[in-house]
């Protein structure tokens, strides 16, 4: 047998649990407002972190990355943004999705936000989402 020809089974050699986690969520947490602004981010981060911790049993945050987005009158506004992820488990996920558009919505709406985003990769693809407007 060639070893081009073996299978791994990396979770048997890991001792890993056997259902691999495959989607990525992704929250993006600008530092600044629509308007330039400067936003007390932290409470915000630490709730995205818990609420991710809910949906996929951990999470990861990012340092500030620069970051740029086009407003909607076309100027190019720049801001420190911080990723929070997680790699969700789906049962969790659906669990708690309610909770996740609830503070998405807050969060836009809260801190005067243009655009929140939220990004779902996997080995599908990657789909990122953009809420503009909030509910009440």
């Amino acid at each position: 047998m060639a070893a081009d020809d073996r299978e791994l089974d990396l979770a048997v050699a890991l001792g890993a649990e056997r259902e691999a986690s495959t989607q990525v969520l992704s929250l993006y947490m600008p530092n600044k407002d629509r308007h330039g602004r400067s936003i007390r981010t932290a409470p915000w981060i630490r709730e995205a972190q818990e609420i991710l911790t809910r949906i996929g049993e951990g999470y990861t945050t990012t340092p500030p990355h620069d970051g740029g987005w086009e407003t909607g009158s076309g100027q190019l506004r720049r801001e420190k943004t911080v990723i929070v992820y997680t790699y969700i488990k789906p049962e969790r996920f659906l669990a708690h999705v309610a909770a996740l558009r609830e503070f998405l919505h807050r969060f836009g709406r809260e801190t005067n936000q243009e655009v929140v985003v939220a990004e779902l990769s996997g080995p599908d693809g990657s789909w990122f989402f953009r809420i503009k407007e909030y509910d009440e």
